[in-house]
């Protein structure tokens, strides 16, 4: 990307190497860059791809599960560097994943998306503590906490996850929903404003 872009010229561009790599906490640099991807664990290889982003000096960078085929141990690692260069470098970060509980530790804001369809969203406290839509609540209620081994996970109907189209009517997650009625399947619900920065698209909010 260095070159790509024209980030500086060629006789600089292994100083900037070493400096990104140095950035996202692969020391020592000069080592590390001499070495082939198959030579590196896959916390390092993902390291590398945030260095390659941050190459560009973005404003803005996609994370695309980037933590969801990594062991646990090194999980945490990379969610404190992507904080700290948001932090410290003013950088922002849409991050996509399926485990909304590192959602809520990392992002300020948290969307639920479901069929393509924002189903839920906003404060990103407000929406794992106190989540209105049950896909939400099917979702949290599957994220493992310390100490209720016990605890009983929400049920939903089994059923296909539709394929969306323009001609798709009603609520996406009728098929799976124990609440819905005959309204949900004929009217897609509008967003609810349920709290200060949170929102909610179901017809059921409070019953």
């Amino acid at each position: 990307p260095l070159i790509i872009h024209n980030r500086a010229e060629k006789r600089f561009i292994p100083k900037l190497v070493y400096e990104l790599l140095d950035l996202v906490g692969l020391s020592p640099a000069i080592e590390t860059a001499e070495k082939y991807p198959h030579e590196l664990s896959g916390g390092q290889r993902q390291r590398v791809a945030i260095a390659r982003a941050l190459a560009v000096d973005p404003e803005i960078i996609l994370a695309d599960e980037p933590i969801s085929m990594l062991d646990v141990s090194v999980r945490l690692g990379i969610l404190n560097l992507m904080s700290d260069l948001k932090d410290k470098h003013d950088i922002s970060f849409m991050y996509i994943t399926h485990d909304i509980a590192t959602a809520r530790y990392f992002a300020e804001k948290t969307a639920v998306m479901y069929v393509g369809h924002l189903v839920e969203w906003g404060d990103s406290d407000k929406v794992t503590q106190n989540p209105h839509h049950p896909y939400s609540q099917l979702l949290l209620s599957a994220v493992p906490e310390v100490g209720k081994a016990g605890k009983r996970e929400l049920s939903a109907k089994k059923a296909e996850i539709p394929f969306w189209k323009p001609t798709s009517i009603g609520c996406p997650f009728v098929g799976r929903c124990l609440k819905a009625s005959e309204k949900c399947k004929s009217t897609l619900p509008a967003p609810t404003l349920v709290a200060e920065d949170h929102y909610v698209r179901c017809h059921h909010i409070y019953s």
